[in-house]
């Protein structure tokens, strides 16, 4: 065995590692989320998910939340413990689109397509700012998996382990975001056999036995939403969760418009963005020339699962960037599909050992210099961005971690040499750039970009220097819970503690009846407790930032600060009587 093929992949885990240690939770989703899974931990309730001791938290299914209570009590919450098996399921993932691969590729091409899906922009994302999508992404990339394993024709028997596990993992994608983990699975296999015309595998009767499977998964969560919210949580569950932000039914709505999916895929998988542009153009034009039909032998499984959920989560009334990254396993089949195709074409015209036909050198370079151009260009892209990142916003100062990455880039552009062989120039180099643009980015642009997050600095703060009791803390919020000025959940998760909420200056005349009161506000907030003349000593002040909506003015070292608001630890003085 080649122990040297491995080595990409501790790369890939190293950074995914890096990030999860030193990058503090984010506001709002992930910080949300590892707050329910503390919740959950402190209280044992698993069945009824409750959100800051409320049973109003219906908008996710509780996987994640599990799964984060169930880490949590073996190993404390912290921030790597909170993405610790995200991580590992993403290792299951790679594995699992690297077997799905082999049951129709080469094994070069499998190869490939766990070297995309792992270092694609979007996946050094979903690690560290973990949400429901990394869970979803991976239990449904091993589901389909797991299907084509029980579907493949030359297998002499079915082995129902096969059917059971990939049902089972579908009903895990539910648990982890609802019915798109069906869609997509459905999608894909939909496709495969209308461009097989293998119409009859649309009516096996073993799917019964599979939807059975996915049943018992999904019980203990139906009983526990049942018992929250009685038929209108099934509902929301099963229907309007996912489907009702296609029809309408669903109140959110930001208007994205059809595009917005499109532009966001435009960085979420670099640097593989424009070479997956021509391998989906490639095998749509190929399907065309032949009809609509494909071989028996051949999938559509990851065209059909990339193209129809793409298209249908495009057209959804609310969206996110990261409600596609579900898909992007098999857009990592279908550019690694191409890639290789590439490469073969040029070796069979001796173009990297030797010129033996300049005629068919030159008609076989084009396909492999566009796409070679393609990668160039968006390697370039990455480290010009990365320089900017490290050089101009938030300057590095540490002398190892320039001298890593200034050998990462010079091993890239060595890669890209045209005298080095094919995979070097059209897999390694690429990838490479994307392990080192996202090891600054994890090692030095997110922990330089956090410290602007208050709550997990005022949280980590009051655990630190032990000056605050929690008991005697609060949340002071005049503004409207929609403004989002104060976020709750990344302070809760660093101080172990839900902290109460008080909306009135006249609420703390009560509280501070007694004793001291320490309060976390803003500048209206502290406006307020000025006019309601009470003693308010401000303790600590902080520049804030909303750190997953950067803008240009932030960035920009010279407009950041008018981009930020102040935000205070007041201590309010005990009252005389």
């Amino acid at each position: 065995m080649n122990y040297n093929r491995f080595l990409p992949f501790v790369a890939l885990l190293a950074v995914y590692v890096i990030g999860g240690y030193a990058i503090d939770i984010m506001d709002i989703d992930a910080a949300q989320y590892a707050n329910i899974g503390r919740e959950m931990s402190d209280n044992n309730n698993f069945l009824e998910v409750q959100y800051r001791g409320e049973d109003y938290y219906l908008d996710k299914p509780p996987l994640l939340f599990w799964l984060t209570a169930l880490i949590f009590k073996l190993f404390g919450a912290y921030n790597f413990t909170y993405r610790l098996v995200p991580i590992l399921s993403t290792l299951f993932g790679l594995y699992a689109i690297y077997r799905f691969c082999k049951l129709y590729y080469s094994e070069q091409v499998a190869y490939i397509a766990a070297l995309v899906m792992g270092s694609c922009q979007a996946f050094f994302l979903m690690n560290h700012d973990v949400r429901c999508d990394t869970l979803l992404t991976n239990c449904v990339t091993v589901s389909v998996w797991m299907l084509a394993e029980y579907l493949k024709p030359h297998l002499q028997s079915r082995k129902w382990k096969w059917l059971i596990g990939a049902f089972g993992f579908m009903g895990l994608g539910m648990l982890a975001k609802g019915p798109i983990a069906v869609i997509v699975v459905g999608a894909a296999f939909f496709v495969d056999f209308a461009l097989k015309r293998d119409w009859k595998q649309i009516f096996r009767w073993e799917w019964l036995v599979g939807i059975l499977a996915t049943g018992v998964v999904l019980i203990p969560y139906c009983i526990g939403v049942y018992r929250q919210y009685g038929d209108e949580g099934l509902y929301f569950f099963f229907w309007k969760q996912s489907f009702g932000r296609i029809t309408g039914e669903s109140e959110w709505s930001n208007s994205p418009g059809l595009l917005f999916q499109t532009q966001n895929f435009l960085w979420s998988f670099l640097p593989w963005v424009l070479v997956f542009a021509l391998a989906l153009f490639a095998r749509i034009r190929e399907i065309v020339k032949n009809g609509f039909k494909i071989a028996s032998s051949d999938e559509a499984i990851s065209l059909g699962g990339f193209v129809l959920p793409f298209a249908a989560l495009s057209t959804a009334q609310y969206q996110l960037p990261h409600y596609t990254f579900v898909v992007f396993p098999l857009a990592a089949v279908l550019t690694a599909r191409y890639l290789e195709q590439c490469m073969a074409d040029y070796k069979s015209a001796g173009s990297w050992v030797g010129i033996t036909n300049p005629d068919q050198h030159a008609k076989r370079s084009i396909p492999f210099a566009v796409p070679r151009v393609a990668l160039v260009v968006t390697s370039c892209v990455m480290v010009l961005v990365v320089l900017i990142l490290s050089v101009w916003a938030f300057p590095l100062q540490s002398i190892v971690l320039w001298m890593v990455f200034g050998l990462l880039t010079f091993l890239i552009f060595r890669l890209y040499s045209k005298k080095r062989p094919p995979f070097s120039q059209m897999v390694f180099a690429p990838f490479l750039t994307a392990i080192a643009a996202n090891l600054m980015l994890n090692a030095h642009f997110y922990p330089s970009l956090l410290p602007y997050q208050t709550g997990s600095q005022l949280g980590q703060k009051i655990m630190r220097e032990q000056a605050v009791p929690l008991d005697r803390f609060y949340k002071f919020d005049v503004l409207p819970a929609a403004e989002y000025q104060i976020f709750h959940d990344a302070l809760d998760f660093y101080t172990r503690h839900t902290t109460p909420v008080v909306r009135r200056a006249t609420q703390i005349d009560s509280l501070a009846q007694n004793s001291d009161v320490w309060l976390f506000t803003e500048k209206k907030g502290l406006a307020a407790l000025q006019q309601q003349n009470l003693q308010a000593d401000t303790l600590w002040q902080h520049d804030r930032f909303h750190v997953t909506g950067l803008t240009l003015p932030f960035l920009n070292p010279a407009t950041r600060l008018q981009e930020t608001s102040k935000q205070y630890l007041v201590r309010v003085k005990k009252l005389s009587k």
